[in-house]
């Protein structure tokens, strides 16, 4: 593991053990066992950690989806069937104790949010692309971004054989 990933993972243990609150590159550095210059050399600022965070965030969702796709038949609809497995999935987002919380930290900070953006942008253009009816797959898209959002805030609409209900319907619609 390269120094910045330790770094990174030292960052994302604080927050969720201790809360973003207590993320300082004293603190990161401390954890990760280096002196905040060695910190410094990878992450000039708290702001430059947190896009090493998210960065992380994106490359593991990243890796979920592509996952995913490997397994669908192809076909009409791939990417967005791709994305209703991972939103179910527990290791993505939704489950991610650190994803909720850089959420709101980045929130705050718009100009957090550009490789978010970045990234949804070409999820987006994946699931247009591949789907006869665009609307359609965008609309199951922006329900499991909502169901996403939802579990980060501890919102359970559905037990799991109700989400295991809600994740088949959505597959059922991304039929042609």
């Amino acid at each position: 593991m390269s120094t910045s990933e330790n770094i990174v993972d030292a960052a994302m243990a604080i927050v969720c053990e201790e809360g973003v609150a207590h993320l300082t590159l004293d603190a990161a550095a401390k954890r990760a066992g280096l002196s905040k210059g060695g910190v410094l050399y990878h992450f000039k600022t708290k702001d430059d950690l947190i896009r090493g965070m998210v960065q992380r965030l994106i490359d593991h969702y990243e890796e979920l989806h592509l996952s995913y796709y490997a397994q669908e038949p192809e076909g009409p609809y791939r990417w967005a069937r791709t994305v209703v497995r991972s939103c179910f999935d527990p290791n993505g987002p939704a489950d991610d104790p650190v994803a909720g919380v850089l959420l709101a930290v980045i929130t705050v900070n718009p100009a957090l949010m550009q490789p978010i953006q970045a990234m949804y942008d070409l999820w987006a253009e994946r699931v247009r692309r591949d789907s006869p009816d665009p609307e359609r797959a965008m609309l199951i898209n922006m329900a499991m971004d909502g169901m996403i959002l939802e579990r980060m805030m501890g919102i359970k609409l559905f037990d799991e054989q109700g989400a295991e209900r809600l994740k088949q319907t959505a597959l059922a619609l991304l039929t042609v």
